[in-house]
């Protein structure tokens, strides 16, 4: 028995050195056995975030194996109908975590365990945590396959490393994952932004686009720009995109470098952040720029309080001093296969300044108005918005307006909105809810109203006003009729629409039992699969409840035949 005992303990104590040490070597096992193409890369910029991983793309296709990249456990499950979709995290060791979204099933043990989840939740929707005892992993396992569930509009999978302290993202190219590029990065173009100050606020809406000069027309790598005269304090925006091969997608860069006077002045590295810091996208970036026109435009210089980790260099907060004597700066560009592009610009200061815009940092907001149906009180902090314009609410008819539409607000605008007496009756028979109105005059939901008093915070200017949503869902039958025969059907499909908002809650039942409809709202599809039950010869009835966020519900019936 003693011989047994230290057997097992030896292999218990080996497994766990095993796990503390796992290495992830991607270059010999990646997440996919594909040629590896990209539709996205690390940290690239997204609308409101930098991307945490990289998108491979799975020849367009749903269902190909995804693989463990190194021994371990699975951490977490979750199952959603947005962000990852279905989604797997596993703990190598005690050191990094790689993370599988958008697949469309887990494989056959996993899929087994988390189905009866579902089940004994009555929820297509869970989450679930692990010891590492219950889901052990080897390195090169299948752990489920590729697909397109939650916030993705194409079949890829989404896959990140991560380090298991702080789950903070890095790039996966750093751990050997291929990726072909012999091409260096496209340069769109270069923006100075000028002031009086050193104040990086001040330098934000005094944008110029500067004109280059390809150095050689047949290879456009390297460019020169002319003697460019400026305010005695500048900052240099990049827009630009790099191009792997076998993918025509615009991916994110990997390095960006400014040096001013031959002396390395700014230096970014898209090799990790903290999703703490990814809201603050929006401050490194040209965002009024950004919603005008949809152009990226990477800024190369920083408030001096504001943190984010690619920033690995930034003397003066990036602004350059201009006098009278030219001064030289070089951009330069690179991606994860040191490809490189850059310019040589040359500045120097007129002495002269004029028509530069100032900051408009907001002033404190507290103001009471009258709709027809409520009174709306709105409230913003000191310095909630700095733009090129001031923080302004007004209300014409029942549309609130907090402009200007193109400003980055720091902090929430709050609003509420107290009902009358007579208008409660409507939030309460025609279930009004307050949305945002699109420049093509579409409403989309942002919250909705319950009491006489309903209160709100914004994140974002625009037209706001309060809608009224009394159509129930719709439910229609996809690949099936009444009465049909379905005894060589896999899956049973309906379509579950919402015209006004969106559906927020739905169960399925076959002869008053509950079974699990998978929900994809991208598709307005419910789909049922038939081999979770027996269903024997004869009629039986398959009853669908949906209900829209308003509470509007729809209970749809209908029959089907097994013969």
């Amino acid at each position: 028995m003693k011989t047994l005992s230290f057997i097992l303990f030896s292999c218990l104590f080996y497994w766990g050195m095993a796990m503390q040490s796992a290495s992830i070597d991607l270059a010999t096992n990646p997440p996919l056995q594909l040629e590896l193409r990209y539709s996205g890369t690390f940290s690239e910029l997204r609308p409101n975030h930098f991307h945490g991983g990289v998108d491979l793309k799975t020849q367009g296709r749903e269902g190909q194996p995804v693989y463990a990249i190194a021994d371990g456990h699975i951490r977490r499950i979750k199952v959603g109908t947005g962000g990852y979709g279905k989604v797997i995290y596993i703990d190598h060791g005690d050191s990094h975590t790689s993370v599988y979204g958008h697949l469309s099933q887990f494989s056959p043990r996993i899929q087994s365990y988390i189905k009866s989840e579902q089940y004994a939740s009555k929820s297509y929707e869970i989450e679930r945590y692990f010891s590492n005892e219950r889901f052990r992993i080897t390195k090169g396992e299948v752990i489920g396959y590729s697909g397109n569930t939650g916030n993705s509009f194409g079949p890829h999978l989404h896959f990140e490393v991560r380090e298991q302290k702080g789950q903070i993202p890095l790039n996966p190219l750093n751990f050997g994952l291929k990726a072909t590029d012999n091409d260096p990065p496209s340069l769109l173009g270069l923006y100075v932004y000028e002031g009086v100050t050193a104040n990086t606020h001040e330098l934000k809406f005094n944008r110029k686009k500067i004109v280059l000069h390809p150095v050689s027309e047949a290879r456009q790598t390297e460019f020169v720009a002319d003697t460019l005269e400026v305010a005695p304090f500048i900052g240099i925006g990049v827009e630009a995109f790099d191009r792997l091969e076998q993918s025509l997608n615009k991916n994110g860069l990997y390095q960006i470098d400014l040096s001013v006077r031959d002396s390395s002045m700014v230096s970014l590295t898209f090799d990790r952040f903290s999703f703490e810091a990814s809201p603050r996208i929006n401050k490194v970036i040209d965002y009024e720029f950004e919603q005008e026109s949809n152009k990226d435009v990477q800024l190369l210089f920083k408030p001096s309080d504001l943190s984010i980790e690619m920033y690995k260099k930034t003397l003066s907060q990036g602004v350059i001093r201009v006098d009278s004597i030219p001064v030289k700066a070089v951009v330069s560009l690179k991606d994860h296969s040191g490809n490189e592009t850059k310019a040589t610009l040359y500045f120097k200061n007129s002495g002269t300044v004029s028509n530069l815009k100032n900051a408009k940092y907001s002033t404190a907001i507290d103001t009471t108005m009258q709709s027809t149906s409520s009174t709306i009180r709105v409230r913003a902090k000191k310095e909630a918005m700095i733009s090129s314009e001031e923080l302004s609410v007004a209300l014409k008819g029942d549309t609130l307006s907090i402009l200007p539409d193109y400003g980055y607000l720091e902090e929430p605008v709050e609003v509420s909105f107290r009902f009358s007496e007579a208008a409660l009756e409507r939030v309460i028979n025609e279930r009004l809810y307050l949305g945002k109105l699109s420049d093509t005059n579409k409403i989309s939901y942002i919250a909705k109203a319950k009491d006489s008093v309903f209160e709100v915070s914004l994140n974002t200017p625009g037209q706001y006003l309060i809608a009224s949503d009394t159509i129930p869902p719709t439910v229609t039958p996809m690949n099936f009729q009444t009465d049909q025969n379905l005894n060589n059907f896999r899956y049973l499909s309906v379509r579950a629409e919402d015209q006004e908002t969106f559906i927020s809650r739905y169960n399925g039942y076959i002869d008053d039992q509950w079974v699990l409809f998978e929900y994809e709202p991208k598709e307005d599809r419910l789909r049922f699969d038939l081999n979770d039950i027996i269903l024997l010869e004869g009629k039986h009835t398959i009853r669908i409840e949906v209900e829209d966020v308003l509470g509007n519900k729809t209970d749809w019936y209908t029959e089907i035949d097994i013969q």
